[in-house]
């Protein structure tokens, strides 16, 4: 071997101890710098050279590589762990927010209410003529109605929280593809031009991609070239240096907004799991949604049932003038089709009206037969004026598709066994109008005067037929829900979610200890330790001053040759 290679070997290790040292200089520099990957110096020996018989000799050593201590298959569990973390979160906090709307273990609970105004009418029909028992039913149906309407006005805002955090969330999201995508880019180029790693950039992207876990559960694919493919799913939404993009399209075309989740570049539908966004459209369509509905399906069906008997009761006087609560929406469609829109069935049946004259005492009752798939509203109110005697009654349609009934000059309208449910279903002497919760409400001629309220029946004065029949609906089974009650109804929605949450406060807690372990892991592996590089600047130190007295004692043996 010559001079010049021995010198060679001394100048390759003085090089490589170098490197070594800024390697580890630059560990110990970004120990706790966030998303930062620990970098090893992979060093191996010179390519050997011959020197004849003897054989070869080594030339040095020289650094192959410098990489990143990474795990790729513990990344992306540690990514998918840290999707269903929050995805966990929003669960518990969302369905939490509705128990805590429901509030179902106080004395103000929508159970309670329900009970309150029940019992109201148990105690109307042990004092039918009191006055103020009548205006206390009435204040207890207005309480509920108004109850009803601003439990619903609750978990309508809760629902538009989800709508605000998706698309706030999906706007983080596109901010972060975007960045992945304009890195792609930098990796690319560097890499290609300098044939090194760029591992500063590479571990900026793979921060970036964890937060977007945090978001959306998506897994990346790395090309040959450097660059990283972002999926949800098999679907991309990163390819190379470009992002296609998230956005959120709604649907109002079936009468509810619907959102989904798209792909911007192509319109592809979406349907992540995890993460934020999935967990904000689980909360949305599992959670929020049905628990609208509930409240309406209570809400319209104790607005019937509560009208189906009171529709067919006697207040102390009779009805000058009643106009139904309900409109429909096509007078002149069949009472029975989807056009008129009447969210309550009128079945094929009759009910009567009684006209009385208040000088006289008289009464004359007339049958009005309804059949819902030949009659229309404007033939109803037809028939009803050619059943009554002239000048005692007569029936109109308003320009809003509601049945009008008018009395004579002198007289007054009672309502009595109907079969049909058309009293009801059009709002003809009810108590209440509306068919969800967000529409309940008192009839406002019976708020104005409490004599109006039905507590009595087969046109007796004084009687509680209607009273009691009211009372004792809050034992009554429902087709309508389940064949159960309305109380139990609603107890047993409110006790299903209570189950639903207390699930995700132990599913949300579980998740976050699964992500701790795996970040430990994570950190063990990639993570910087004080110590260890501490060790390695001794070593490499070391290491430069045995290269540097190796080139001494060369230098003084040229020294010694050149003598000679």
């Amino acid at each position: 071997m010559s001079i010049n290679g021995a010198l060679n070997i001394g100048h390759s290790a003085i090089q490589v101890s170098q490197a070594a040292l800024q390697i580890a200089g630059n560990n110990l520099a970004n120990a706790s710098t966030p998303g930062y990957h620990r970098q090893i110096a992979r060093i191996s020996p010179a390519r050997p050279e011959y020197i004849g018989r003897a054989g070869f000799v080594g030339t040095g050593v020289s650094v192959t590589s410098i990489s990143r201590a990474v795990d790729s298959a513990l990344q992306a569990r540690l990514r998918s762990a840290i999707s269903q973390e929050n995805s966990a979160a929003i669960d518990q906090r969302f369905l939490n927010s509705i128990e805590t709307i429901r509030n179902e273990l106080t004395d103000q609970d929508l159970s309670s209410r329900l009970g309150a105004f029940f019992n109201s009418f148990s105690e109307l029909s042990n004092n039918p003529n009191d006055e103020a028992v009548r205006t206390v039913v009435i204040q207890q149906a207005s309480g509920l109605a108004t109850s009803i309407r601003q439990l619903r006005n609750e978990h309508v805002v809760v629902r538009e929280e989800i709508d605000r955090a998706l698309d706030a969330t999906v706007d983080q999201a596109n901010g972060l593809l975007d960045q992945i995508a304009g890195l792609n880019a930098q990796i690319v180029n560097i890499e290609q031009g300098s044939g090194s790693s760029a591992n500063s950039l590479r571990d900026r992207r793979d921060q970036l991609v964890d937060e977007l876990s945090e978001f959306i559960d998506c897994h990346q694919v790395e090309q040959a070239n450097g660059s990283v493919d972002i999926l949800v799913g098999s679907i991309p939404i990163v390819l190379a240096g470009g992002s296609r993009g998230l956005e959120l399209r709604a649907d109002a075309s079936g009468g509810t907004l619907d959102l989904s989740l798209r792909v911007r570049a192509d319109g592809t539908f979406l349907a992540p799991e995890e993460g934020q966004l999935g967990a904000l459209f689980r909360q949305r369509t599992e959670t929020v949604a049905p628990a609208i509905a509930e409240l309406d399906n209570l809400a319209g069906q104790l607005a019937y049932q509560v009208n189906r008997v009171h529709s067919q009761g006697q207040g102390r006087i009779g009805w000058t003038s009643v106009v139904g609560m309900q409109s429909v929406a096509d007078p002149n469609a069949n009472l029975g089709a989807d056009a008129a829109e009447i969210p309550f069935a009128i079945k094929n049946g009759s009910f009567e009206l009684s006209v009385r004259d208040n000088q006289s005492g008289l009464r004359t009752t007339v049958l009005i037969a309804v059949d819902p798939q030949t009659m229309t509203l404007t033939e109803l109110a037809a028939a009803i004026n050619a059943a009554v005697p002239a000048g005692t009654a007569s029936a109109t349609v308003t320009t809003d598709g509601r049945l009008q009934m008018d009395a004579g000059s002198g007289y007054t309208m009672h309502f009595s066994n109907d079969s049909s449910g058309a009293l009801a279903s059009l709002g003809i002497n009810a108590l209440f109008g509306g068919s969800d919760a967000a529409s309940i409400e008192v009839n406002e001629a019976i708020l104005g005067n409490p004599q109006l309220l039905a507590a009595g029946s087969n046109h007796i004065d004084g009687s509680n037929g209607t009273a009691l029949a009211i009372a004792a609906l809050q034992d009554v089974s429902i087709a309508e829900l389940g064949s159960r009650t309305l109380r139990g109804y609603w107890q047993s929605a409110t006790t299903a979610l209570a189950v639903r949450t207390d699930a995700s406060n132990t599913k949300a807690e579980t998740a976050r200890v699964v992500r701790e372990g795996l970040d430990g892991q994570a950190q063990a592996l990639s993570g910087v330790s004080i110590d260890e590089e501490s060790i390695n600047l001794l070593m490499f130190q070391r290491q430069y001053q045995a290269a540097a007295k190796y080139i001494s004692i060369i230098d003084e043996t040229l020294k010694t040759l050149l003598a000679i």
